[in-house]
Formats: C-alpha cells, sequence, structure tokens
C-alpha cells in the first residue's frame, strides 16, 4: 500500500506542486526574529497554512473594510515554544505579523477579535461589536473572504511560525479547481452550521486548492487500480476474473483492494483538508473536521500541505486504512446479517452489535456524505 501510496502522491505532487510553495527564509524574514537566523537561506517544507475569515466592518464609516474574525490568536502554547499572531493596524489598513515567545497580554491573544462565545467578534479597526446577523448576512450575500495569518513550516525538529507573505498568497490564489462537489448540505441547524453563513454547499467547505488537490488524489485512485492490477500480472498472479465484491481474489480482486485502501484515504485526506479542520494550538497539529458529529463554522482554519511529511499529509492518513485491517479480530470473511433481537436463536455462536436508541439525535447519513461526495 505504502508503494502505491508514495506513486500518488509523486504523481500529484508533479501536477498541483506548484501551489504548495516553500517557505524562504530571507534575510529580511529574519528581521526581529532570532530564531530564525539558523535558518536563513534555507527553503522549508510548509506545513499548514492558517486563515481567518473575514467581513465588512459593520460600522458605517469603515464598511469598505474587510476585517478578521479571529477566535484566538495563538499559535502555539507549547511551553518553550509559544507563539502568537499580532495584528497591526494602521489607519484603515490591518496586516497580521508573527511573533515568537510569551506575549505581553496573553488573555487578549487568547480572545482574538471575539467578544464572547459564538458569532460575536469586535471590528478590527473600529473596535465596533460584530454581532451574528451581520455575519450571517454577509456569509449570504457572499461577501464572506479569507485572509491568510500565519504559515506554519518544517524546522529542525521543531514547527517554525512565519508572517505570510505575497508569495503564498499569490500561490492559493492561482488554484482553478475544475470540479466541485455542488450538493447542497441539509438545513439542519444542529449538525450542520456552515449553511447559516452561506455555505450552501459541500464546495463551500474548501478552498480552491483544497479542492484541486482533492479532485487529483481522487483521480489517481483509479489509475493506481489499474497500475496494481497490471503489477499483479507481471507478478503472475493467478486471474480468476472475479471483482472484490465478488469474493475476487486475482489479479482483478487485487487491483480493486488496492483501489480501496486507496480511496479510504483519500477520504481520511478530506477530514483534514477542509476550512473546518483547525490548528491545535497545545499539540501544535492539524485536528480533523469531525472532532464530534456535526460540521461545526470554524472561524480560523488551516489548510495543509498533503506533500510535507508532518500533520496532515497523504502519506501519513495512509498508514493508518492499513493499522486498521492488521489489527482486525476475524481470521476469515465475517456474515452481517438484521434479525430480530428478541429471537432466542441469536445468542448462540454470534456476535450481537446493537446501536444505542440515538434516533435522529445524530445525523449519520447526512454527515456521512461529506466523504461520499
Amino acid at each position: 500500500m505504502r508503494y502505491y501510496g508514495k506513486w500518488m502522491r509523486d504523481e500529484a505532487q508533479k501536477q498541483i506542486g506548484h501551489l504548495y510553495p516553500t517557505a524562504c527564509i530571507s534575510t529580511e524574514t529574519c528581521g526581529g526574529r532570532p530564531d530564525l537566523k539558523k535558518y536563513e537561506g534555507r527553503e522549508l517544507t510548509v506545513i499548514a497554512w492558517l486563515w481567518a475569515r473575514t467581513v465588512r466592518s459593520p460600522n458605517p464609516a469603515f464598511m469598505d473594510v474587510e476585517v478578521p474574525l479571529v477566535s484566538s490568536f495563538w499559535l502555539s502554547k507549547k511551553k518553550g515554544k509559544e507563539a502568537w499572531v499580532r495584528p497591526v493596524v494602521e489607519g484603515r489598513e490591518w496586516r497580521f505579523e508573527v511573533r515568537k515567545g510569551v506575549s505581553g497580554d496573553p488573555e487578549a491573544v487568547g480572545r482574538g477579535t471575539k467578544l464572547s462565545r459564538g458569532s460575536n467578534f469586535r471590528c478590527l479597526v473600529s473596535g465596533t461589536p460584530i454581532g451574528p446577523e451581520w455575519i450571517k448576512a454577509e456569509g449570504q450575500a457572499g461577501r464572506m473572504g479569507a485572509q491568510l495569518m500565519a504559515v506554519v513550516a518544517e524546522g529542525d525538529r521543531e514547527r517554525v511560525y512565519l508572517s505570510p507573505t505575497m508569495r503564498h498568497d499569490t500561490a492559493a490564489a492561482t488554484a482553478t479547481p475544475g470540479w466541485g462537489p455542488d450538493q447542497e448540505m441539509p438545513n439542519d441547524k444542529r449538525w450542520f452550521s456552515p449553511p447559516i453563513y452561506g455555505m450552501a454547499t459541500y464546495s463551500d467547505l474548501f478552498t480552491p486548492r483544497q479542492l484541486v488537490a482533492l479532485t487529483t488524489f481522487a483521480d489517481l485512485v483509479a489509475k493506481g487500480r489499474v497500475r496494481a492490477e497490471h503489477d499483479a500480472k507481471e507478478a503472475e498472479m493467478p486471474d480468476d476474473d472475479k471483482a472484490l465484491r465478488h469474493g475476487g481474489r486475482g489479479t482483478r480482486g487485487y487491483g480493486e483492494a488496492v483501489a480501496l485502501y486507496l480511496g479510504l484515504t483519500v477520504g481520511r485526506l478530506a477530514n483534514r483538508g477542509c476550512t473546518l479542520s483547525f490548528w491545535n494550538i497545545t499539540g501544535q497539529k492539524i485536528e480533523q473536521v469531525f472532532a464530534r458529529q456535526a460540521l461545526p463554522m470554524v472561524w480560523d482554519f488551516c489548510e495543509s500541505n498533503p506533500f510535507s511529511s508532518s500533520s496532515g499529509n497523504w502519506l501519513g492518513q495512509l498508514v493508518w486504512p492499513a493499522k486498521v485491517v492488521q489489527q482486525l479480530p476475524t481470521a476469515k470473511p465475517g456474515v452481517v446479517c438484521q434479525e430480530d433481537a428478541q429471537q432466542q436463536r441469536l445468542s448462540t455462536g454470534k456476535v450481537v452489535s446493537t446501536d444505542p436508541p440515538y434516533y435522529d439525535n445524530i445525523g449519520y447519513a447526512d454527515l456521512s456524505d461529506f466523504f461520499y461526495v
């Protein structure tokens, strides 16, 4: 599996690697950052790009200014590795700068631009409160954007946090997906928060670069199946011409089995390659979309690099389906049937699996469409 996973990664990198630039540590980058001196002149692989959603300011005097919605300016709270984002406001303009070390006002850093729980923020340039209704209206009108807040790179056994640059903004802006899942999400606030803010389809949950990456890897799954079947024939594996679902154990079944695991890996990549993924400031890693059984709104999100060797990368997702299979307790294929649990004959020589009575409290079927699309 790792062989085909590496092949897919290499093929994808040939096609879309230009969308994932390295972080160049120049003399200018090191200015005011003694911690970067040891990396001067090097190009570091990016792990993630951290973004903040933006809306227009509700203050009539600043309605032409887009301001960030940030739940926290912390990048890392790991002891000795602290890093945070400092917003610099100059009149009607603002920008983000990354700072290393403990902040002089850690509580303010932790609040970001939030005023209270939920979607309650303040305007960065005027201090005006930004309430939920304003944010919903901006989102429904298609005016919710995103601003690059920080870049996380691979250092020498550490995370390196960098201020955003035009190079990385431009790379993200050049991504042009040829397709996106335009299916609408259910309008159910219990499990689906994004539609409230104008993100009605599954496509809206991904940046253009994320869509390009996911469709590229998904397309390569079919090519991986053909390659695996060809390799099996070259190795003189018997050909019973049976599909995997029909018990095929020959070249066809082998190719389909490989494709199955590669497809599951694409699903895992989507779970960490979505604008509902967020950066864990303690573990310094990308967290999955499904931290719970819902698709909640995330204000400051992270965009992973599938070609890195750190959190959220393609090969990192590949190993987990294989590990699960290796740990399965069955030595032979199981048979699944649905029966009346009151029948006594079920208690002999069988494993009975029951699900608690969630009824409609958890929308398993609707939520699983995230992976299906």
